[in-house]
């Protein structure tokens, strides 16, 4: 799939992780630790993709350079799935890596699960990323507030895609 920077097409695709990219993506997460309170999936232990127990994980690649991670997670008795990414590289932002990156692992997804919503939560402060998925096909259908371990209380949206 395709993103662009200023008209320059970049070519994305994903890839399924396995346990010796945790290191990276431990790497890429000290990068957005102020944007998001989750960069990994729910999975207690989870160390791959594993679409036999409902989740698909990838590196994400743009022009052949790994630059993040997203997953689709089954939870509560396959009536929904969580959607969870992050870039590591900042220079990649805004060039529509994001978008394409979630459109072809919700692609993948929808070829074993065609009717389960995919929901996520994203900080209400974080409009780059809300632009993303709303561009991805989310919609806001709600909103709370999450206290991290410091105690301090942060907004945040929740967004839905089905079918997207």
């Amino acid at each position: 799939m395709r993103g662009a920077l200023g008209g320059v097409p970049l070519n994305v695709s994903l890839r399924p992780v396995s346990a010796l990219d945790l290191p990276t993506i431990d790497r890429w997460a000290s990068t957005v630790a102020d944007h998001m309170s989750r960069t990994r999936p729910y999975a207690e232990g989870a160390d791959r993709h594993d679409s036999d127990s409902g989740l698909y994980w990838y590196v994400i690649a743009a022009d052949g350079r790994e630059v993040g991670t997203v997953w689709l997670e089954l939870l509560s008795a396959a009536s929904e799935a969580v959607l969870g990414i992050f870039l590591g590289d900042p220079s990649y932002f805004d060039r529509g890596i994001g978008r394409a990156a979630i459109a072809l692992a919700v692609a993948e997804f929808r070829r074993a699960h065609r009717e389960v919503p995919i929901v996520l939560r994203v900080r209400r402060s974080n409009d780059r990323a809300i632009a993303c998925y709303r561009r991805a096909g989310f919609t806001v259908t709600g909103g709370g507030s999450k206290s991290l371990p410091s105690g301090e209380a942060v907004p945040y949206c929740r967004m839905v895609c089905l079918p997207c």
